[in-house]
């Protein structure tokens, strides 16, 4: 009976992966179980057991250990290549299984792919287990989390998912209340300030850091919920306050935090679309950086605050697709982040730099027409970007990056009439995002690049000699977005993408008159996602 059980679970890792397996025991014994759920024994989430001790080769299961799998309700087990090799995580699950059945082990890859890092004794009588994933961003380890709570209570995911969203909005109600107490505050502060000089100083460095942590505070705070706009009543006082202030009289670190704050509050105006505030802020800090710039020259800070401060007020004209005036402002970033490099060709962030500054201003040059100069400057990119992964194999972004590298070249190959080496292009980004998906299933970022990998294969006929090959891509893509949108419905990126792809493709068939695409189906989807849009 389930009331006999003294744990909710027994969680069965190597002890290689023990920060990990510790990090899930506290999230799971503290997730918020809803509350007709509360109060029955079989819904518990805590307490859990992890064992602590490392256990020899030299014995067998020990007495606790075996009392702990009778007196658990569910297994969990942290899948990675140490797990694999532990004898002792597989004897875990054998024992389980022999005493509870096989519905009650749930599986968590923590690194890398189900084929390295199940343990053969989940693989026993060629079972296929399903598993979790944690991911290595925050976002995905709490998906991961609610996929493990979901199972162990016996609900659907989108029943905790669409909890964890409520709380969150009551969450945002105090977030709020901070927001206006400390716009409140900033009245005091910018009066002080400017009224009482023999205060200032005191004043003054006490109120930069508050502002610069508030800012920032916030804005982590605000932008999951969707609801930066509650930084503007901040901005607006902390801007106040910058304005009052004179650039050559303040010191290094004043501005500095200045510069932070104001790309910030930047950042936010350009996501809203108010491109007027958004450009004044990043302009201004822009003024701040480079006088920091001037006063210390050889300060890899110094020159990495202006490069920032260079490649956002590009973002500016970028974002109304003036590439002419974006271009000097990439340009000069590509400068400033080949300056960083010079000082450290070994060092990953400086690598990175430079290679983001060669890939915008290939951007803006293939967009100008430049396509010799635009292919030249993506491929220097792609070299610095190979050079950061050999310094950290295991990036993620870094991967991304190559992969948009691809599909700048990609674009240009098709633009010069070159289908084939378009289609290598494609080819090798969807590579790229194959292979990141295998390791995080449930990154979304990725998912959502590598199914617009697929649409392009097919709205830019790179594949129509083959109609296998492309009812294949076709099918695929529609699951990728089927999957999307069944984790976030109201996902406006994702859905508005799906929709123009469709409505794309459905031309293109038309045009073409490609007698084996099923023209109703490509219809119905447009229909039905509009439809779920409204």
């Amino acid at each position: 009976m389930a009331s006999a059980y003294k744990y909710a679970g027994f969680i069965s890792y190597a002890h290689a992966d023990e920060a990990v397996a510790a990090r899930l025991q506290r999230a799971l014994e503290t997730f918020k179980t809803p509350k007709d759920l509360a109060g029955s024994s079989s819904n518990r989430l805590s307490p859990l057991f992890r064992d602590t001790t490392e256990l020899t080769a030299h014995h067998s299961l020990s007495e606790k250990i075996h009392d702990a799998v009778m007196g658990s309700r569910v297994l969990i087990v942290l899948c990675s290549p140490a797990a694999k090799l532990s004898h002792w995580v597989n004897e875990e699950i054998r024992l389980f299984r022999t005493v509870h059945g096989e519905a009650a082990i749930l599986c968590v890859l923590v690194e890398g792919t189900p084929k390295t890092s199940f343990p053969p004794a989940l693989l026993d009588g060629g079972r296929e287990p399903l598993a979790a994933n944690l991911g290595q961003s925050r976002d995905s380890f709490r998906l991961g989390v609610t996929q493990l709570a979901a199972s162990m209570l016996g609900v659907g995911l989108d029943t905790l998912i669409q909890r964890d969203t409520r709380r969150r909005r009551r969450r945002l109600q105090g977030v709020t209340a901070a927001a206006v107490a400390f716009s409140a505050f900033m009245a005091t502060t910018t009066f002080t300030a400017v009224n009482a000089r023999k205060a200032a100083e005191t004043n003054r460095m006490q109120a930069e850091g508050l502002v610069e942590y508030m800012i920032t505070d916030l804005k982590e705070k605000l932008e999951p919920v969707g609801r930066l706009d509650i930084l503007d009543s901040v901005g607006d006082r902390a801007v106040q306050y910058y304005d009052a202030q004179d650039i050559d009289s303040l010191p290094d670190d004043s501005l500095t935090r200045q510069a932070s704050a104001r790309h910030i509050l930047g950042q936010v105006a350009l996501d809203a679309g108010d491109l007027e505030k958004a450009r004044t802020q990043i302009e201004a800090a822009a003024r701040v950086t480079k006088e920091v710039f001037y006063r210390n020259p050889d300060d890899t800070d110094a020159i990495f605050a202006h490069s920032q401060s260079e490649y956002w007020v590009g973002e500016t004209y970028l974002d109304v697709n003036d590439h002419e005036s974006a271009l000097p402002y990439f340009e000069a970033y590509a400068e400033y982040a080949d300056m960083l490099y010079q000082k450290d060709p070994t060092d990953y962030d400086w690598v990175m730099e430079k290679g983001w500054g060669l890939n915008n201003v290939a951007q803006a040059q293939d967009k100008l027409g430049n396509v010799q100069a635009a292919q030249e400057n993506y491929n220097e990119a792609k070299k610095y970007f190979e050079a950061a992964l050999r310094i950290s194999p295991n990036s993620m972004s870094t991967q991304m990056e190559i992969a948009n590298v691809f599909e700048g070249l990609a674009q240009i190959s098709l633009n010069s009439d070159k289908p084939e080496k378009s289609k290598i292009y494609r080819q090798k980004r969807l590579d790229i995002y194959t292979g990141l998906l295998d390791v995080h299933p449930n990154d979304f970022t990725v998912r959502f690049r590598y199914a617009q990998t697929l649409s392009r294969l097919v709205t830019d006929g790179l594949i129509e000699e083959s109609p296998e090959l492309l009812i294949e891509t076709i099918d695929q893509s529609y699951q990728q977005y089927d999957l999307l949108l069944l984790q976030d419905p109201k996902n406006a990126t994702w859905r508005n993408d799906y929709i123009r792809y469709l409505q794309a493709f459905l031309e293109r068939v038309e045009m073409n008159n490609l007698t084996f695409v099923d023209r109703k189906k490509i219809s119905d989807r447009i229909e039905i996602a509009a439809l779920e849009r409204q």
